[in-house]
């Protein structure tokens, strides 16, 4: 039986990747030295608005995988897909973007690469795909918990979503705890086993549980953000100003800090928590009343998970061309156009990779390249046509 397709995942998705990239980008650009302070104010307020990337990542990971396997599960098939279609290409990409950080920055190296591969320390933004991993080893289990508390009355569902939420800002408040785990564990940790810990799921896990929470009761969900939507937003206002000026605040002439750690702890954490929720609002508003700009998100969701494993490379090219090429003055407008360029030649890039065979294995990109080449793939066993969420990548 096929299953209605949550059509608002394919407008996140998109927004988790355009958010990702203007974090590596426009955060870089805000506090430069000779940077005017109006401009890097500006990057500074678009930084910070673009900071749920990860935690709308990890909603729509709960969401599409929930919405795939709830009902059922086949555990070797998961693995398997999960080992084909993100596991081989993060490998390909980790290759890949090492030969690149030594060509550009005279740094990165192959030595134990095995153990950069599971602590996602190949480059920089690799380090997502140490958690996702381990999020992926620990779905079944997951998912079988979640099974669990969504046949739970509403009573125990809010029960557990209130204590969750409170040991979550105590764990968060306090991660210095992952880092006593892996000295236990280890004794004395290399980097990448002390760097396996720090992305533990474990401190993302709040983000797991709300889209669990958002797929249990999703028609319900959807009826209330569209009636309080106007409460909501003036929420995310509010929150989006506090978290503005505590990012700012160190750059004024006067600044005030909340001192306590666990209220500072649970504004950030809202903010991400509501920032989900305005986004995921956009996406169904988007996916059912601007058909034109949904179909080209569409069609745009499916690579998004190579246009996040390449876009550095992408990055570091624009960003060497735009300062040899053009005279910008303004860090606004250089800022600006490495992310415009950056966004639009990556995804463009993973387009051009699905043309070709192997491509999923390869880069992580959907197939479409030429009948023939899917019959080959298919005669070896190692392309399998996927739809609506099953295989899919978070991304």
């Amino acid at each position: 039986m096929n299953k209605e397709r949550m059509k608002e995942l394919d407008v996140l998705r998109v927004i988790g990747f355009i958010f990702v990239v203007a974090q590596h980008i426009l955060g870089g650009y805000s506090w430069r030295s000779g940077a005017a302070f109006s401009d890097s104010l500006v990057l500074s307020f678009l930084y910070v608005i673009a900071k749920p990337a990860v935690p709308i990542f990890i909603a729509v990971t709960a969401m599409s995988l929930c919405h795939a396997y709830l009902e059922r599960i086949n555990v070797i098939k998961f693995y398997q897909n999960r080992f084909l279609y993100i596991f081989l290409p993060y490998v390909s990409w980790t290759i890949i973007n090492i030969y690149d950080t030594q060509y550009y920055d005279h740094q990165g190296s192959f030595d134990h690469f095995f153990g950069q591969l599971l602590a996602g320390t190949g480059r920089y933004h690799l380090w997502y795909m140490s958690l996702i991993l381990q999020i992926y080893l620990l779905f079944p289990l997951i998912l079988w918990i979640a099974g669990k508390i969504i046949k739970k009355g509403k009573v125990f569902q809010a029960g557990f979503l209130v204590v969750f939420s409170a040991l979550y800002v105590i764990l968060l408040t306090n991660n210095e705890v992952m880092d006593a785990i892996a000295r236990f564990v280890f004794v004395n940790p290399t980097i990448n086993q002390l760097r396996f810990f720090e992305v533990s799921p474990l401190l993302w896990s709040i983000y797991l549980v709300i889209g669990i929470y958002m797929f249990a009761g999703n028609k319900k969900f959807k009826e209330l953000l569209q009636r309080f939507h106007k409460q909501l937003f003036v929420v995310y206002l509010l929150l989006l100003a506090y978290m503005y000026y505590a990012e700012i605040g160190s750059h004024l002439p006067v600044h005030y800090d909340i001192e306590s750690k666990y209220i500072n702890c649970t504004i950030y954490v809202s903010f991400m928590v509501v920032s989900i929720f305005v986004f995921y609002h956009l996406g169904c508003y988007i996916s059912s009343q601007m058909p034109r700009l949904y179909f080209l998100l569409s069609k745009t969701a499916g690579n998004t998970y190579t246009a996040y494993l390449a876009h550095v490379i992408v990055l570091q090219s624009v960003a060497e061309e735009i300062t040899k090429t053009y005279e910008l003055k303004s860090f606004l407008e250089s800022g600006l156009s490495v992310f415009f360029l950056t966004v639009a030649f990556s995804l463009i890039m993973a387009e051009f990779f699905s043309l070709l065979p192997f491509s999923q294995v390869i880069f992580g990109t959907k197939n479409k390249y030429y009948p023939r080449f899917d019959q080959i793939i298919r005669r070896f066993g190692v392309y399998e046509r996927q739809s609506h969420g099953k295989g899919k990548s978070s991304m």
